[in-house]
This record gives structure tokens, C-alpha cells and sequence, in this order.
């Protein structure tokens, strides 16, 4: 997931004394069953290992709703909590926010929340004006509900629409008549909340679907993409494990890749990693139920963006080059690739990130010192130029309309909020979709550094405060540290203005794993090299402090998703040079990924435990197993999502229970919700009470001790 991205001063704010917090209940802790064992040659202890057992959870969910009472009666105890949860209202949860924009012809579709509703709404704008077309709650029956991806058919006539609850993305797709706005063909069971249906021509649908029953315990193993009639019948199998042609494996997700503007389609075998496997088969193959797939790109070419135009296939590469190159194949009529031909290449001045086609042109996205860019190539041959940028800011999202005539750019930076534009000829237009922003941004500062790493590479971090915020002031610093995805890079975080307008600061710090200098700074901190992640971290923190931004003992770091290999990691390592440590719904036990639910789609991000190399590189970004051999903890916060199907919630209880058996006395909290998973879908009122608590730990841990 991505990560987190008041006006009361600091002088006047009551806090509730370190004391008193640290005098409530000791929760008991829970049992210990000693277990050795020796892996690759590597020797083990895990007295938790009883957790990850299905069978158990009642009983260590028991132990962690009590820590999580615990916790609360801390919070609660704090009026500066309850302060956030009033600045979150008002900088956030009271302004309108829109997204999710897409178009065919004259109908468009988008998401909207209005001010003190839960969860976005689904729009449609069209010749009878705009109106509601799906509010989630009502539409399942169930006031936790949520949205998760959603598509226009070609016509403007049919929406597929994800929903799910609880936070779970585990739902249906349901299909809409947008005239009436009534379900107007049979729903598809058993979807991820990334995948909506995939409109084809001749009345047809695609769809990415998880199986029935968990694949070796795993429910996200096994996915497989479905050709069928949108009004129903039987599906056919259009690519997953053992399709002709393929050589997918099991805990790949296979989806296709649809364009009128070519006869061939693309199968592509993703996942939680930079690369695809790609495939073409001849559009009409496939649309009669029997694609002919040809393998085009293995994960060694690494591919990572493609698009296409009649038979001229382009891919960004960074195979020979970190910037990556766009370059383009031809197509043979059976859907073989003829040679790659370099359309452009990239730079350290010009970080290729993606490619997209429509119907009069090339558009390549890319970024300069994370910034924004764009450039279009009409008909995919003239020559490259540049399309001027509204403002600096980063792209959140894109796609090519139902006709595929224009782009749609989603935008938002350090002080605009998500606004939506349509390319079209390389120019932009805008759609009107914007989200609100906190009135205080206009008083927001932003100051760029670089922190020196251990090695003495130099690390991007941007600092965003009030500029009437100056000295030492509480500072969370955010990083991330996987998949090649930037942490500081503009974006508007609208949660973390709260912290911002209570006098606090937002700093964000670019570690090594991110995507922020190409693919050799996503490579310098993945699988083996993880600990550059965790010793940038730690630069960025000790730079905040010596530049006189934190406070003394440091800044509070918080990581999410991914970031629990890197933050608490971070933090075992050098506990002085944080002032906390937060670590939400995180990887914090990687060498037991293989026993996780989701666990086998990160093999290739964070390494394979049946691979002896890879297995000790797990070991090594292990906090869970770091903890026997460090010296101290700093003030900890894990949070945990009980509805989380990404990260396996037994992760961050394991660590928790080894923490306190260690360090009884240690100031370590546990957060946890039954009504939230990974953090996507949740409710507007559990995200806010999340970050109200988030807020509160990081601003007490930060007082003058």
C-alpha cells in the first residue's frame, strides 16, 4: 500500500505526561513455544511461529484486541488526539475530493466524496446532467462497503464496478446499466479490488479472477483471466497457469491488455515486482475463446510499460539503461516480435516511467528530479515534444479514454490535490474533476535536501511544514522502499496536512528500493541490498535532526506495506537516531513471506526463501528476527489491519509479542482494527481514527524529555 501521505500552537497544546501513559494495564503476554530450526545453514529461533497457524488466530486476535484496548486507553487519556481528530476533519475529511475520471463519447464517469461521507461515490456526467449512479453502502447492504477499481464500456452505456467491505479488496465485480443505474447483467464473484471487467467488442467481457479455494492456503494464488458473454454464461480461459503458450507460474496475476488500435492483444503475468511476462495473440484468436499466445519479453528484459498501434509494439526497457529506453518491435502476423528499434532513450535528466497510445499519437510519461513529464510523438513517429505541465507535480493516474482518442493524466502535488486532464494532440483539456485543498497550503513551505548515507551515497529529501513552523518542531519522516515507487516525489497528502497545521512537519526521505533515480536506485535497495534502504533511513533522520528540524531525539519514522522491511528495520539498527518508530499493516517478519497469504507474489521484489542466497537476504531485512540481537527499541506504534489480505496481520502480532518479552518496559503500542485491511476501501471515519492515533503517538514522543 502506499504510505501516509492542525492550527493550534505547539506551546498551548496540553499533553497527557509520558508517566501517566506508561501507568496503564499490562496486557499478559502471550504464550511462548520455543522452535529452532536451522534453514539454509542459517539457525533460528521463532517462539511465535504458533501464530501463523489459522487455527490459532482467535486466540492471539484475543491478545491483540486486548493490546489494542491498551493502547487505546493511552490515547484516549491525550487531548492532543482528540485535537488531530478535529484538525483531520477539518483539513481533510470537510473538502470534497474527485477522482478516478474516464470517458466514452459524451458519458463520463468519476468518483466523488462530499464532506462528511464515508466512502467515495460513483458519478456519471452526461447529456442529463450529473448525478449518483452507485453508493456503495446501499448498493451491498453494508455501511463498510467501498469502491475498488471500475470501467466504462466503449459505448458509455455499462459500468463493471469492484466493491467490496471491511477493507478486505476481496469482492465482487457488479455490472451497471447507466441509465438506469440498476445491475443490469450477472455480477463476477471472487475479485481482487485492483481488477474491474475488461470490455471487448461482440458483447464480450474479460475478467482476472481468484480462485474458488485457496491455492495452497494462499487465496491470491492461482488467479485466472476469463473470456465471457457480458450477459452471462460459460467463461473460457484466456491465460493463467498451464494456458498454451505461457509458462506463467502460479502466484503470478494474469491480465490482458486490450487496444482497437491494434489487431493483436496482450496477456501480461504481473504481480508485486517492477517486470512482466508479456504475450500477443491475434485479436480475433482470442475473441473466439482460443488465443494463440507468442511470448514476447521474460522478466530478464525487464518491460516494465507498453502500449500499442496497429502492429508497432513500444515497451520501456531498463534492461541496458536504469532511466529505462522506450523502443519498438513489430509484430508478424502471428503476433512474433521482430528487433527493438530505440524511439528514445532515457537520462538522468529523463526517468522513463510508462508509455501510452491513442489514436493520434505516442505519449511517454517520464519524470525530471521527480517532477512531472510528458512527451508526445504524433502517429507514434514524429518527433518527440515536450507537452508544457499545469503545474509541478507527479502522475497518480492514466489511461486512454473509452475511444481511445485522448489520455486522462491524473495530477497532484505538494500543494494541488488530485485534478484530472484529457490529452488530446499533445495538448491538455481540462476535465473539471479536482479535488479540494486545505486553505493553509498556501502558507506551506518546501525545502529539498540530500542526506549522506553510510556509503556516502546522497539520498532525496523534501520537507513540507508551515513557513511560520521554524526550529525544531515534531517531525514524522515517511519512506517506503519497494518496487521502484517514489516517496518524494510531489504529491498532495491530504491526511498528513493535519500534522502540517499543527505546527508539525512532513518530511519524506527517498531511500534506495524506490524509483526515484531509475532502476539502479530501485535495485540499490531491493533483496540483498535492502540495508542501503535502512542506512539512507537513518540519514535522513539524522539529517532532519542536525538541521535543526527535528527534535533533538530525533524524528518519528514511519513506513507502511513494504516499509516494514525497511523502517523498523532502520530503527533496531540505530534506535538513537529516531525519535519513534511507526510501522503500519507492514512486512516485519520477511523470512516466513512464504507462509503468508499474498506471500509467493513477493518472491521476486524481496527474494525466494527456497533459494539459500535469497533466504539469508530475508533473514538480514527481518526486524522480527532482529529483535534478540538489538541493544534497544525506540517508542514503537504497529499498526494492524485485521481485514488485511496483502500483509498477513500474524506478522506484525509475532513482532509485537518478541518486542515486549524483550523490552517489558519499552513504550511499545499496538493498534489494531476489525473493520479495516490493508487500508485500501476504508472508511473516512477509520482512516481518520488511524492517523488521529498515528498523529498523537508521534507528537507525544516528541515533547522535550
Amino acid at each position: 500500500m502506499l504510505p501516509y501521505r492542525f492550527a493550534v500552537p505547539a506551546a498551548l497544546v496540553m499533553l497527557a505526561p509520558l508517566s501517566m501513559l506508561a501507568a496503564q494495564t499490562v496486557v499478559a503476554p502471550p504464550r511462548a513455544v520455543p522452535l529452532s530450526e536451522t534453514v539454509h545453514g542459517i539457525a533460528l529461533e521463532d517462539e511465535y511461529r504458533w501464530m501463523e497457524d489459522p487455527a490459532t488466530k482467535a486466540e492471539w486476535a484475543g491478545w491483540v484486541r486486548s493490546e489494542g484496548q491498551r493502547t487505546r486507553a493511552m490515547l484516549d487519556t491525550a487531548p492532543v488526539r482528540v485535537q488531530f481528530a478535529e484538525l483531520i476533519t477539518s483539513t481533510s475529511s470537510s473538502l470534497t475530493r474527485e477522482g478516478g475520471y474516464q470517458r466514452s463519447g459524451t458519458t463520463e464517469i468519476f468518483s466523488r466524496t462530499l464532506p462528511g461521507e464515508q466512502v467515495p461515490k460513483l458519478l456519471v456526467r452526461d447529456g442529463r446532467g450529473t448525478r449518483v449512479l452507485i453508493d456503495p453502502p446501499k448498493a451491498l447492504g453494508n455501511d463498510l462497503a467501498a469502491m475498488g477499481a471500475y470501467s466504462l464500456s466503449p459505448d458509455g452505456k455499462t459500468v463493471a464496478v469492484h466493491l467490496s467491505a471491511g477493507g478486505s479488496e476481496v469482492g465482487s465485480v457488479k455490472l451497471y446499466d447507466i441509465a438506469s443505474g440498476k445491475e443490469a447483467y450477472p455480477e463476477i464473484p471472487h475479485m481482487w479490488g485492483e481488477r474491474s471487467a475488461v470490455f471487448l467488442p461482440g458483447g464480450m467481457i474479460s475478467y482476472t479472477q481468484l480462485a474458488d479455494q485457496p491455492v495452497e492456503g494462499d487465496p491470491l494464488k492461482g488467479m485466472i483471466t476469463w473470456l465471457r458473454p457480458l450477459a452471462g454464461g460459460t467463461p473460457v480461459k484466456l491465460l493463467g497457469v498451464g494456458t498454451p503458450g505461457t509458462n506463467l507460474g502460479i502466484a503470478e496475476f494474469p491480465s490482458i491488455a486490450f487496444s482497437r488500435l491494434s489487431p493483436f492483444v496482450l496477456g501480461i503475468g504481473g504481480g508485486a515486482r517492477a517486470d512482466f511476462n508479456l504475450y500477443a495473440s491475434p485479436r480475433g484468436a482470442l475473441l473466439a475463446g482460443k488465443p494463440r499466445w507468442v511470448k514476447i519479453a521474460a522478466l530478464d528484459d525487464r518491460n516494465n510499460g507498453t502500449a500499442m498501434l496497429g502492429n508497432r509494439l513500444f515497451l520501456v526497457t531498463s534492461k541496458t539503461n536504469s532511466a529505462r529506453d522506450v523502443v519498438v518491435r513489430r509484430l508478424d502476423a502471428a503476433g512474433r516480435a521482430g528487433p527493438a528499434r530505440l524511439v528514445l532513450k532515457g537520462t538522468d535528466k529523463l526517468i522513463i516511467s510508462d508509455v501510452a497510445a491513442t489514436s493520434d499519437g505516442l505519449y511517454v510519461l517520464a519524470a525530471s528530479d521527480g517532477v512531472q513529464r510528458v512527451l508526445f510523438a504524433p502517429g507514434g513517429t514524429g518527433a518527440m515534444r515536450e507537452v508544457s505541465m499545469p503545474f509541478e507535480g507527479t502522475q497518480y493516474a492514466y489511461s486512454t479514454d473509452g475511444t481511445e482518442d485522448s489520455l486522462i493524466l491524473g495530477l497532484t502535488g505538494w500543494t494541488r490535490n488530485g485534478t484530472t486532464y484529457r490529452l488530446r494532440g499533445g495538448k491538455l483539456i481540462p476535465t473539471g474533476i479536482e479535488s479540494s485543498v486545505w486553505s493553509g497550503t498556501k502558507d506551506l513551505s518546501v525545502e529539498r535536501y540530500e542526506a549522506v548515507s553510510a556509503d556516502g551515497t546522497k539520498v532525496p529529501l523534501v520537507v513540507t511544514r508551515l513557513k511560520s513552523a521554524i526550529g525544531r518542531v515534531p517531525t514524522l519522516v515517511e519512506a517506503y522502499g519497494g518496487y521502484g515507487i517514489d516517496t518524494s516525489t510531489p504529491f498532495y497528502n491530504r491526511t498528513g496536512m493535519a500534522f502540517i497545521a499543527k505546527g508539525g512537519a512532513m518530511a519524506y526521505c527517498g531511500v534506495r528500493g524506490g524509483g526515484e533515480r531509475g532502476r539502479a536506485w530501485h535495485e540499490g535497495g531491493r533483496g540483498p541490498n535492502k540495508v542501503h534502504g535502512q542506512e539512507d533511513l537513518i540519514a535522513c533522520a539524522e539529517t532532519l535532526t542536525a538541521k535543526g528540524i527535528a527534535p533533538l531525539q530525533g524524528p518519528v519514522s514511519i513506513g507502511s506495506s513494504m516499509g516494514g522491511a525497511l523502517v523498523p528495520g532502520a530503527a533496531l539498527r540505530k534506535p538513537q537516531a529516531f525519535g519513534g518508530m511507526v510501522t503500519r499493516v507492514g512486512i516485519v517478519n520477511a523470512s516466513r513471506i512464504g507462509a503468508a497469504e499474498n506471500g509467493a507474489n513477493q518472491f521476486a521484489e524481496m527474494g525466494d526463501p527456497a533459494m539459500p542466497q535469497q533466504f539469508k537476504d530475508l533473514v538480514a531485512m527481518d526486524a522480527y528476527q532482529m529483535i534478540p540481537t538489538a541493544g534497544s527499541l525506540p517508542p514503537t506504534m504497529m499498526v494492524i489491519g485485521m481485514n488485511d489480505h496483502r500483509v498477513a496481520p500474524w506478522m506484525t502480532a509475532k513482532f509485537v509479542a518478541r518486542a515486549r518479552a524483550k523490552w517489558p518496559n519499552a513504550s511499545i503500542w499496538l493498534r489494531s482494527d476489525d473493520k479495516a485491511g490493508h487500508g485500501m476501501g476504508s472508511t473516512e471515519d477509520v482512516r481518520r481514527d488511524e492517523a488521529s492515533d498515528i498523529f498523537a503517538f508521534a507528537w507525544i514522543n516528541q515533547q522535550p524529555r
